[in-house]
């Protein structure tokens, strides 16, 4: 039986995590474009090599996300360390949090996907159509510097929740998510990624996204936050369900702080929900505080089904095609949407009747 000593196995590839060395620069509409050909994208097949090709995506990808950074460090935005008072060398997954958050009458919430650094929305749009709207840019530029709903109200402080980077990696002393695990140093090209310890590449109280939601809850917002300071919570996904099953469990604690869900493209069942014994009263808020939006054909803001499913109105987004685009293409309506619970504590979303016949459709998308 053969077998090749390890010097001489191909060497794991490395790229400085650079857009210049990377051979890519902003253009002026904030697009990524390569450097020998301003007109091309990003492009992932650089190399027959799929390790090869990872690996150069990742680089390209934490290049990036050190541009969004900075650029949220300038208006306003730091990052904090989960969990609360750790060093920077222990275990930890990094949060973004606006710096005047204690002062702030209002906080927005808001929990990214699974696979999402931070920061980040969709690199597929951020390669599209510019850092800027792929990113929280725009989002928390909007959020932190428009003016109030009314002249008596402030705007609102950020808290962007991390439910992506939840493994520790030593080498690095950082908190990595699982796609950059797979694409860590190795000795060779052809080893397996590292195997993952229990202990060692966890983080405290954050293992996983239904603990991280559970730590936001009960530790950065009482800790960090005024007592009495209003909640706007947006959550994609299956983090929606784990903030609504969170809220679910412990609803008579933040029944008074939380002025509205949006949630995009939720994964939860209202009837499992009270099957598992939610309070009526926390129904009740779905019903009327919450709301849903998802990909669909509609125009932004049309009405659709789904109320009897997830206990809320459900509506397009103006996203037609990607699930990582809904977000971006309704942020703007639901900020407006806060503003409008914030500025009404006694306003209401009016349900849409469910239909199965096309004129009664044409009556739901005109919301009668």
């Amino acid at each position: 039986m053969f077998r090749r000593l390890p010097h001489t196995l191909p060497p794991d590839p490395v790229f400085e995590p650079a857009l210049d060395k990377l051979g890519f620069f902003v253009n002026e509409a904030d697009q990524i474009r390569m450097t020998k050909n301003p007109e091309q994208k990003y492009q992932y097949a650089v190399n027959k090599n799929d390790r090869v090709n990872e690996v150069y995506k990742q680089a390209n990808n934490t290049a990036i996300r050190k541009i969004v950074q900075d650029r949220l460090s300038g208006v306003g935005v730091e990052t904090v360390r989960l969990p609360l008072g750790v060093s920077e060398n222990q275990n930890h997954t990094p949060i973004l949090v606006s710096k005047d958050i204690s002062s702030r009458d209002r906080v927005i919430l808001f929990f990214g996907g699974r696979h999402q650094e931070p920061g980040v929305l969709s690199w597929r749009v951020i390669g599209e159509e510019g850092i800027k709207v792929g990113s929280l840019l725009d989002f928390i530029n909007a959020a932190m510097f428009s003016p109030p709903p009314t002249p008596d109200h402030s705007t609102p402080g950020i808290i962007v929740a991390n439910p992506c980077q939840l493994l520790w990696y030593r080498g690095g002393a950082r908190a990595v998510s699982e796609n950059e695990w797979l694409n860590l140093p190795r000795a060779s090209a052809v080893y397996e990624p590292f195997r993952l310890d229990a202990i060692k590449n966890r983080i405290p109280e954050n293992s996983t996204y239904e603990e991280h939601v559970k730590y936001v809850f009960e530790h950065v917002l009482p800790e960090l936050v005024k007592k009495n300071a209003k909640i706007d919570i947006i959550a994609l996904e299956y983090l929606g369900s784990a903030v609504i099953e969170y809220l679910a469990s412990d609803w008579w604690f933040w029944t008074s702080r939380v002025t509205g869900v949006s949630l995009i493209s939720p994964q939860h069942k209202v009837q499992d929900l009270i099957e598992d014994g939610a309070p009526t009263e926390f129904v009740e808020f779905l019903s009327k505080r919450s709301r849903a939006y998802f990909v669909s054909l509609e125009k932004i803001e049309t009405p659709i089904s789904g109320r009897s499913r997830f206990g809320c109105n459900c509506y397009a987004s103006g996203e037609h095609l990607y699930q990582d685009g809904a977000v971006i293409r309704s942020w703007g309506s639901i900020l407006d949407w806060f503003n409008r619970l914030y500025a009404d504590p006694s306003f209401e979303e009016v349900p849409f009747v469910e239909v199965d016949n096309e004129d009664d459709a044409e009556q739901v998308k005109l919301g009668w």
